[in-house]
């Protein structure tokens, strides 16, 4: 649930939690982005990547990895590789066949951060495999980048060269749970909201409590990122749920920061593993307190089912 009390600048309704269109996160760097260029340097590319290796066009060393687009690993990662359609955190340098640099997250000393279905695909095929702490070199053929466009200082039918360093990355969303839950009334274990439960464990000492009804098997999702979930919520006098994603007319899989979500949710999501399931009580303190919330009314511990469908690498305030 979406915490009143957060900023409410993207017209979230207090009472109903609605999925937020992610934006491109470094927006000085969106050159990548498809049909868009807003940043150009004037610096001239290096005529060597990083290395002091061979950076130009021509380079005998590089590989085919699909049609249009060859590379070289200057620096092999470690950890898991990166999954087509996610989420990444990059450092990057791009430049043209005659040395023009179009655009580097270096120069701005900030790395680039967005969800790779948004960027060319030249990088939508050419990133997937690549680890953590890995760099790789990609060239890129016109019609895996701009094709016939010209954007910039970037002539139509160009070429591009990038030199792309992968600092982490976060498994695309999975999909939703099918079919949808027939019974609104209980949780997926069949059990009633507010009926007690003796195998609820605590998480700190604010009255917060949980019991996992699915343990997933995909990553464990950390503190401070961007959280793409199912849920219902109930009072404990259970009945009809005050909200859910599963509702006709809903907007879907809740997709918000963390940072934007009460104190319970920001507190019992993460240590869930993707695909997992768990069940939230949560006190008034960490909800919404002594006001009211629509249906909510003051003072109300909330019973939650979240489904964790995937978590991004986005801005989780």
């Amino acid at each position: 649930m979406a915490d009143p009390n957060k900023n409410q600048s993207d017209g979230l309704d207090k009472q109903k939690i609605k999925q937020i269109l992610v934006p491109a996160l470094a927006i000085a760097a969106i050159v990548i982005l498809v049909g868009l260029v807003v940043y150009v340097s004037d610096a001239a590319a290096p005529k060597n990547m990083s290395d002091g290796s061979n950076g130009s066009i021509d380079d005998p060393d590089l590989k085919e990895l699909s049609a249009g687009i060859k590379y070289r690993d200057l620096k092999v990662g470690a950890g898991d590789e990166c999954q087509p359609g996610a989420d990444v955190k990059i450092h990057y340098t791009g430049w043209i066949p005659d040395g023009t640099v179009f655009d580097s997250s270096k120069e701005r000393g900030q790395p680039a951060t967005f969800p790779l279905k948004d960027l060319i695909i030249g990088w939508q095929e050419g990133i997937p495999g690549m680890k953590p702490g890995g760099i790789r070199k990609l060239v890129i053929a016109p019609d895996k980048g701009y094709g016939k466009q010209s954007k910039g200082k970037i002539p139509a039918n160009s070429t591009l060269v990038f030199e792309v360093e992968l600092l982490a990355s976060s498994p695309p969303p999975r999909a939703r749970r099918y079919p949808a839950p027939t019974d609104l009334t209980k949780l997926s274990d069949g059990t009633e909201p507010g009926a007690d439960d003796l195998n609820l464990k605590p998480i700190g000492k604010d009255g917060l409590k949980y019991r996992d009804l699915k343990v997933g098997d995909g990553p464990e999702c950390p503190q401070g990122v961007r959280v793409v979930m199912d849920y219902t919520g109930w009072l404990t006098t259970g009945g009809k749920p005050f909200d859910s994603s599963w509702k006709t007319g809903s907007d879907g899989p809740l997709n918000m920061p963390l940072g934007q979500l009460i104190a319970g949710w920001q507190q019992g999501v993460p240590g869930m593993k993707v695909g997992g399931v768990r069940k939230l009580m949560i006190p008034a303190s960490l909800g919404y307190g002594a006001k009211a919330q629509g249906e909510i009314p003051g003072n109300a511990t909330l019973v939650f089912e979240i489904e964790l469908l995937g978590f991004g690498l986005g801005s989780g305030k």
